[in-house]
């Protein structure tokens, strides 16, 4: 007569593979365009933290406990259940979805070492073991190279069953999945500086807006809402803008530091990041709007990776052709919502290398360049803008901090040192003895880039 007045439906304790692969890809999205955006916004010269505690982490008062709820989704939330759906997925030999989950694991893992440096990773999410041992940074970014290229050879397996309507990103199109795959490779060798690397791995990647990965939003109801929307319309009103941020016054046609000229002219993706000189556009057609769709790893990023790559490794002739092919991508209007594609609001003609020659339009002030850095500055810009609102954005700020002639020079927030690393939070300091320590501080580099 009682047998199961215990069992919730409501609160399963289990989940076939299938049913696991969507809440495993939302909690990845939930990492790359929560609260961590935005704070390596603020560090990053995108937004303004206007009031409330956001005011205090825009002046970079932060403490252990303010990652405390970060840590514990990425750890006991999205890992744990991506260690899990690997294991189902293996179980059923179904390949491709093991392929799926290792991508969504790289590119959860490469956002946390890129923001920590050292993390628990080999060890962790395992309930045998509560004291996880750190794992090297470097050993962390070589580990999630093996794993794309596992991820790869999965995705290509002829051992599935579909599973594309759990798939949110691609519905099971397993070419975009091994673009991905390949951009997110080039993103990791790009932090740790191996461009020949980075330089192969793009040359796989994303190679068409229509296959970006991005994090699906719609107006259906709050829970599919773009995070940033939610924030900024719906739960903290006013707590976050950009009045004053470098970002908006390099594209703002009217900022004093425009970065327009006679061949690029920024005023429609100014209007689709920023709806004026100090709001962000979360309007039903901003960036950051209702249903925009979130990017996670695009055409864009993949052809600036293919630049500065190209660049640094084959010089400047090379570096010029690929910026010109991220021009050409953008003379069509790119990414950039069609409301704002008017005649007369974006232009992105190609460069010739007197551009960048001493006195070139690229290349002004009182201490010119090489022709090869000067391009190199623009790439690191472009990327710069291209990132608005990615934690991409923060991480390319800190790679080349020791390259101040074409770093992108965002002015400090507050005090005399920049942000180079996420906190580690008190919840594992309380309980791990592995933990490092000391512990970094906010402005110690994390090891690949000191």
């Amino acid at each position: 007569m009682v047998e199961g007045i215990n069992d919730n439906p409501n609160n399963p304790t289990d989940a076939d593979a299938s049913t696991m692969l969507t809440s495993v890809l939302i909690g990845n999205v939930s990492i790359q365009e929560g609260e961590m955006a935005r704070i390596a916004g603020m560090w990053s010269g995108y937004f303004r933290g206007f009031t409330q505690q956001y005011q205090s982490y825009h002046q970079y008062q932060v403490v252990a406990r303010n990652y405390d709820a970060a840590w514990q989704n990425i750890y006991s939330g999205v890992y744990k259940n991506i260690k899990i759906l690997k294991q189902k997925a293996t179980d059923i030999n179904n390949r491709r979805m093991l392929g799926v989950a290792q991508v969504a694991e790289a590119n959860l893992m490469g956002t946390v070492t890129a923001l920590w440096g050292d993390i628990p990773y080999s060890q962790a999410a395992d309930e045998q073991n509560t004291r996880p041992a750190f794992d090297g940074q470097q050993a962390v970014y070589a580990y999630i190279q093996t794993l794309l290229d596992s991820a790869i050879v999965n995705l290509n397996s002829t051992s599935f069953v579909s599973f594309a309507a759990q798939d949110i990103h691609f519905a099971g199109n397993m070419m975009r999945w091994i673009q991905t795959a390949n951009t997110l490779k080039a993103r990791y060798f790009l932090q740790v500086r191996n461009y020949g690397a980075a330089l192969a791995a793009a040359q796989n990647g994303i190679n068409a807006q229509a296959n970006n990965f991005m994090a699906p939003h719609f107006a259906t109801n709050r829970g599919a809402f773009n995070l940033y929307f939610q924030f900024l319309s719906l739960d903290r009103p006013n707590w976050m803008d950009a009045t004053g941020m470098y970002g908006i016054n390099l594209v703002n046609p009217a900022g004093n530091r425009s970065r327009g000229n006679t061949k690029t002219n920024e005023r429609a993706r100014w209007s689709f990041f920023f709806n004026s000189a100090t709001n962000l556009n979360f309007t039903v057609n901003g960036f950051f709007g209702q249903s925009t769709f979130f990017p996670l790893a695009t055409f864009s990023e993949n052809l600036l990776i293919l630049a500065e790559a190209d660049a640094r490794i084959n010089g400047f002739a090379a570096g010029l052709t690929r910026l010109n092919t991220y021009r050409a991508y953008m003379n069509t209007g790119a990414y950039i919502n069609t409301l704002y594609l008017t005649a007369g609001n974006f232009r992105y003609d190609p460069y010739v290398a007197g551009d960048f020659d001493a006195g070139g339009m690229e290349n002004l002030g009182t201490a010119p360049l090489s022709n090869v850095r000067a391009l190199l500055r623009e790439i690191i810009e472009e990327r710069y803008v291209n990132f608005i609102g990615q934690i991409e954005g923060f991480n390319d700020l800190r790679r080349v901090f020791k390259e101040p002639d074409i770093r992108v020079p965002v002015p400090l927030n507050f005090g005399a040192q920049f942000p180079q690393r996420f906190l580690y939070p008190q919840v594992e300091i309380d309980v791990n003895p592995s933990t490092p320590n000391p512990t970094p501080i906010l402005f110690d580099p994390t090891p690949v880039n000191r």
